[in-house]
């Protein structure tokens, strides 16, 4: 599959942006509503954070969506136009949701969230682009 890419500038339109990449994740494959659900929280985290903290909500500002699947891998990207922060922070902080609620009160727990539910995540260097992986298997228990 070839990555598509969706640049949005204003933040009504994010909600459509994440329907149109689940309408075609779910086009191409057979993925349980668990993994669609954990995708659209995901793309709604990544997406908004971009769209509110990076671009400031600056509709002059661009945030830039670009995903694809990969031998049952979903790839997605995004990134804003804004001036990044240090992911080295986030990185700091305790996976415990009581922590970041205490850290951070109203915001910062997206993050948090999203490294739960992916695979992999990775921040460039400046901070204004973040890539995931998530696989689009269902990942069953192994008995003990």
């Amino acid at each position: 599959m070839k990555a598509i890419t969706y640049i949005i500038s204003n933040p009504v339109d994010v909600s459509d942006i994440v329907s149109l990449i689940l309408d075609y994740i779910t086009l191409g494959h057979c993925v349980c509503e668990d993994v669609m659900f954990e995708i659209k929280v995901i793309l709604n985290e990544l997406i908004v954070n971009a769209v509110q903290h990076g671009n400031k909500c600056n509709e002059y500002k661009h945030t830039y969506v670009t995903f694809k699947i990969i031998d049952n891998f979903l790839y997605v990207s995004v990134m804003d136009e804004g001036s990044g922060f240090n992911p080295a922070k986030t990185a700091l902080i305790n996976k415990n949701l009581d922590c970041v609620n205490n850290l951070y009160c109203d915001h910062g727990r997206g993050l948090v969230i999203v490294r739960q539910l992916c695979d992999k995540i990775k921040f460039n260097k400046c901070g204004n682009k973040v890539s995931i992986i998530k696989n689009l298997d269902v990942q069953q228990p192994k008995d003990v």
